[in-house]
């Protein structure tokens, strides 16, 4: 009996420390989440428009920053990831033909004011480095372009449509 005893709680003491071991999660297990922070804009033969929110679903201040940025690096951050975007667009790994359809993307992202250009398949959910450390913030910034017609359809009279993208992501 007190051999079965001595089992049952070996088995027990082993769940304990593998259940405890779990708790303790490595920084490998940390994964990127979008902050709520964002900045698009489009631009097109007839004007362009814009729309941004911040973390947290904070109102945006009328200059359209936003209060956390400074914690979050934001500005620095931005900047680098748009910088190695336009780096992909002037690499010239797409040059956009006035034939449609045609488009091309740039991408890049920036983690502590670094940027690092990427490919036009980025996509931050799946691409930013990991493991990542809980708390970093990263900026992911695309550039997308594409030919469009006229407002009058006519195949004569084609433009470029930009859209500029930008989304902060915070390692939890």
């Amino acid at each position: 009996m007190n051999t079965r005893k001595s089992v049952r709680a070996a088995a027990i003491a082993a769940v304990w420390a593998l259940a405890l071991a779990g708790a303790g999660l490595p920084a490998a297990a940390a994964d990127w989440v979008h902050s709520g922070r964002y900045q698009y804009f489009s631009e097109g033969p007839l004007g362009g428009n814009g729309v941004n929110d911040c973390q947290n679903g904070a109102t945006p201040l009328p200059s359209g920053d936003c209060v956390a940025d400074p914690a979050t690096g934001w500005a620095a951050n931005f900047n680098a990831a748009m910088a190695a975007a336009d780096a992909v667009e002037a690499s010239g790994i797409c040059v956009l033909g006035y034939q449609y359809p045609s488009s091309c993307r740039f991408a890049g992202y920036a983690i502590n004011g670094r940027g690092v250009s990427t490919a036009e398949t980025f996509d931050a959910l799946r691409d930013l480095p990991r493991p990542c450390l809980a708390g970093t913030h990263a900026v992911a910034y695309v550039i997308a372009r594409r030919v469009v017609d006229s407002q009058d359809g006519s195949a004569d009279d084609r433009g470029i449509e930009s859209d500029y993208l930008a989304d902060e992501y915070r390692c939890r």
